[in-house]
């Protein structure tokens, strides 16, 4: 049976949290972690994206975007990142590069950047934004679902909110680790529904007028 996300889906009370929606990331011919491109561009995760965040703020729920933002000369960060060394071979400062133009940012939008870690509460003012704009329910999506995804939503419920993951809405590599992450992991912590559900309920809505 369908899980019940109307009741959690208040605009005035919802904010859906783009995480790393980045080119380097997302584009294929520029990705530095081919596998979550591809998962990416296979479930056309761009483009559902773009549909969902239209949707959001044309019901007045909130966009705030949190992008993995480094320093090019890496100084002041840490050297601890396994993934960071793999990429760049042991060394360097690793950049995730601008948003992806269809995702582009709105003015009403909100863009956070991180310099630190790897999830999107992490050293950034995300839970103040959240808390100052009386925000209860976070819809978590973009990459990767292995890292940032999964610890934000955790995140997120250990701050109390309430987290739905639109399961087609997230990419990570590889795919069949993706499934078996959002059944036996992320379902634990959040609600793990199709966009659909969202897109359906919103739509029932009226447009905010701004």
């Amino acid at each position: 049976m369908p899980i019940d996300l109307a009741p959690f889906l208040d605009p005035d009370r919802t904010a859906v949290v783009a995480l790393e929606v980045q080119e380097n990331l997302l584009l294929p011919e520029k990705a530095m972690i081919p596998g979550i491109a591809a998962h990416a561009q296979a479930i056309g995760l761009i483009g559902r994206l773009a549909t969902l965040y239209d949707h959001a703020r044309r019901v007045g729920a909130r966009v705030v975007y949190v992008t993995d933002q480094r320093r090019p000369d890496g100084v002041g960060a840490a050297d601890n990142l396994v993934v960071t060394r793999v990429i760049t071979g042991g060394g360097g400062s690793l950049s995730h590069g601008p948003i992806v133009a269809a995702l582009t940012p709105q003015p009403e939008d909100i863009v956070i950047a991180r310099e630190h870690g790897m999830t999107g509460f992490f050293t950034t003012p995300l839970d103040a934004y959240l808390r100052n704009m009386g925000i209860s329910t976070v819809i978590i999506t973009g990459v990767s679902a292995n890292v940032a995804v999964n610890g934000t939503s955790i995140e997120a419920m250990n701050r109390g909110y309430r987290v739905i993951v639109p399961s087609d809405c997230v990419a990570g590599d590889p795919p069949e680790y993706v499934e078996q992450l959002l059944r036996y992991t992320i379902r634990n912590v959040a609600l793990v529904a199709p966009v659909r559900q969202i897109l359906d309920h919103w739509a029932g809505l009226p447009a905010l007028s701004r």
